[in-house]
C-alpha cells in the first residue's frame, strides 16, 4: 500500500473528494452547469416554441426552476458553508452532502426528463429544503446562534411558495404571482447575507473602516423586502396592493442608505467588489421600477427580471467566483475575461427588462439576447472554476481547514 493510500485508510476524511468536502463546491458547480443548460433549453424553446414536452407549461418550467433549480443550490452551497464557520463546528460533507443535492438533482431530472411524475419532484424537493434546514438548523441551535435563525422561516416560506408553485401549474396569473414571492424570497437571502459580507469583504479589500449600521436599521430594510415578497404572492390575481408602490419606495430608500454606506464607488479597480455593489444597486432599482410601474402587470413582470438577473444571478455570480477562491486557499484575484462576464450579466438584466418597455415589438429579441448574455456569462464561469471546485485546497489537500477561510 503507498504511502497516500495508507493516509486515506488511517484518516477516512481525507477519502472525500474534493467536490463533498464542503458543500459551496457541490452547490455552486451544480447551480451554474443548470443555470447554463437549463437558459440552453428556454432559449431553443423560444426558437423552437413547437418543441415543447406536455402538460408542463415553458413559462412556468423557466421560472421554477431558475428560482428553485438555479438559485436555491448556492443559497444551500453558501449557506452550509458559512454557518460551518459561524459556529466552528463540522461542515456537511461527504454522503451527507450527496443525498442533499442528490434530491436536487432528482427533482431537476423528473421536471426535465419525466415531467408526468410531478409528484416526485415535488417529493424531492421538499426533502431537499427539509434536509437543508436540518443541517442549518442544528448547527445554529447548538450555538444558540439566534440572529442566524432568520434563514430558516425564509426557507419555509419558500417551501410554501415551492409547493403551491405545483398545484397552480396550469394557473398562469397565479404561478406568476407566486414566482415572484419566490424571487423576493431569494432576495431577502441576498439581504441578509449581503449586509453581513459586502461591508467587510469592502473594509478588509480597501482598508476602510465602515462601520455597522443600527440594527433596527438592518431589520427594517430585511423586513420591508420580506413584505414585498408576500404582498407579490399573496395579493389578488391581477391585482397589486395599493401601498405596494409605498413600501417599495421606502424600501429602495434604505437599501440605497445601506449601500451608500458601504461605500461601492471606492471599489472600481476590484471586480469581486464592484461586482456584489452593482449587482446589490438593482435591488433598489428594481423597488423604484415596481413603484413606477404600479398597476401595470406588463411591466412589473419586465421590472422583477432586474431584479432575477441583475441582482440574484450577479449577486450570485460575484459571490461563487469570491467564495470558491477563498475557501480554496487560493488569491482573491479574477482574469480579465471574468470581469467582463462581471458586467455582461448586468448588460444581461438591462436588455431583459429595459428593452421591451422601450420597445415592446422587440421583447423577443431581448429575452433571446438576454439568455445568450446569460450562457455566456456561466459558460465562462465553469472555465474558469469548474477546475477549482473539483480539485483540492492549494493550501490544504484534505480540505480539514476550508471552514477557516473566507
Amino acid at each position: 500500500m503507498d504511502r497516500p493510500a495508507r493516509e486515506q485508510a488511517q484518516d477516512p476524511e481525507r477519502a472525500v473528494a474534493p467536490l463533498w468536502q464542503l458543500a459551496f463546491r457541490a452547490g455552486f458547480l451544480g447551480a451554474a452547469s443548470y443555470g447554463l443548460l437549463a437558459m440552453c433549453r428556454w432559449l431553443y424553446w423560444l426558437w423552437q416554441p413547437q418543441h415543447w414536452p406536455d402538460p408542463m407549461p415553458p413559462h412556468w418550467w423557466h421560472a421554477h426552476e431558475m428560482v428553485f433549480g438555479f438559485a436555491l443550490p448556492v443559497v444551500a452551497g453558501f449557506l452550509l458553508t458559512a454557518v460551518a464557520t459561524w459556529t466552528r463546528l463540522p461542515g456537511t460533507r461527504g454522503r451527507r452532502l450527496q443525498l442533499l443535492f442528490g434530491l436536487w438533482l432528482a427533482a431537476r431530472l423528473v421536471l426535465w426528463l419525466a415531467p408526468q411524475w410531478l409528484l416526485l419532484a415535488w417529493v424531492a424537493e421538499m426533502l431537499f429544503m427539509l434536509l437543508l434546514g436540518y443541517e442549518l438548523g442544528q448547527r445554529v441551535w447548538a450555538r444558540r446562534q439566534w440572529r442566524n435563525m432568520l434563514f430558516l422561516p425564509v426557507l419555509l416560506l419558500l417551501m410554501l411558495l415551492c409547493s403551491a408553485s405545483y398545484l397552480s401549474m396550469q394557473q398562469p396569473v397565479t404561478a406568476t404571482r407566486l414566482h415572484y414571492g419566490a424571487v423576493w424570497m431569494i432576495t431577502v437571502f441576498i439581504a441578509i447575507v449581503g449586509g453581513r459580507v459586502i461591508p467587510i469583504f469592502t473594509s478588509n479589500r480597501l482598508g476602510l473602516t465602515i462601520a455597522p449600521l443600527p440594527s433596527w436599521l438592518e431589520y427594517l430594510a430585511i423586513g420591508s423586502v420580506l413584505a414585498i415578497g408576500l404582498v407579490n404572492a399573496t395579493g389578488l390575481p391581477g391585482q397589486v396592493s395599493a401601498w405596494l408602490p409605498a413600501l417599495c419606495l421606502a424600501s429602495a430608500a434604505l437599501h440605497l442608505y445601506r449601500l451608500a454606506h458601504w461605500q461601492g464607488w471606492r471599489t472600481w479597480q476590484v471586480p469581486l467588489l464592484w461586482s456584489m455593489h452593482l449587482s446589490y444597486l438593482c435591488i433598489p432599482l428594481a423597488m423604484l421600477g415596481l413603484a413606477v410601474a404600479g398597476t401595470d402587470p406588463v411591466a412589473s413582470k419586465n421590472v422583477v427580471h432586474l431584479l432575477a438577473i441583475g441582482a440574484i444571478g450577479g449577486m450570485i455570480l460575484s459571490m461563487m467566483s469570491r467564495v470558491s477562491l477563498g475557501h480554496t486557499g487560493r488569491p482573491l484575484e479574477v482574469p480579465g475575461y471574468l470581469s467582463l462576464a462581471f458586467g455582461l450579466i448586468l448588460l444581461a438584466a438591462i436588455v431583459r427588462s429595459g428593452l421591451p418597455i422601450i420597445a415592446a415589438n422587440q421583447t423577443l429579441l431581448a429575452w433571446r439576447a438576454s439568455a445568450i448574455l446569460w450562457i455566456v456569462v456561466f459558460g465562462v464561469f465553469l472555465y474558469r472554476y469548474l477546475p477549482i471546485l473539483t480539485r483540492p485546497r492549494a493550501d490544504d489537500p484534505s480540505g480539514q481547514g476550508e471552514t477557516k477561510r473566507k
